[in-house]
């Protein structure tokens, strides 16, 4: 790929979740989601999205009038209005509390399945690890362990 190709790729490809957020303080929930669906040829339908999300009554809310929990799926959400082959999350339950943060694993478990999406997690949460197909563990920036999980354990049932 050229540079000027990987950029598209990034743009029409990707989708990112933050453990913070990164939500634009003076959106709604809903615009905070709509910036990022005209970077897509194939946008999902923001309304179906958001009652997906269990955001549609909160859709004109700003961020700081929601819970950590709505902010974290109103990310998960700018991310997926893309409708992205890979999504790409940097501890999204790292700022959530237990109950929050297995709605959270529940809700990327529904969007694997319901999207088809590819999904990769970044986390110090072992319990969470149990979730994937596949766990690769890194120390100093090098993988030092590739393992196939073979029985992949659903959000519902992990415990931590």
């Amino acid at each position: 790929l050229k540079p000027t190709d990987l950029g598209e790729y990034r743009r029409r490809e990707l989708g990112f979740v933050f453990q913070f957020y990164n939500l634009v303080p003076d959106l709604t929930i809903k615009e905070n989601i709509e910036v990022t669906a005209c970077l897509s040829k194939k946008p999902l339908n923001i309304d179906d999205l958001l009652r997906s999300l269990g955001l549609y009554e909160h859709r004109n809310k700003f961020p700081r009038q929601v819970s950590g929990g709505q902010q974290q799926r109103c990310a998960i959400g700018r991310a997926l209005v893309k409708n992205p082959g890979l999504l790409l999350c940097d501890e999204p339950t790292g700022a959530l509390d237990y109950k929050t943060s297995k709605e959270i694993l529940q809700l990327m478990e529904d969007v694997n399945h319901e999207y088809g999406c590819t999904i990769i997690i970044v986390t110090h949460n072992a319990a969470i690890a149990r979730m994937a197909n596949r766990v690769l563990r890194l120390r100093d920036g090098r993988i030092v362990e590739d393992e196939l999980n073979e029985s992949p354990v659903a959000a519902a049932e992990l415990d931590w």
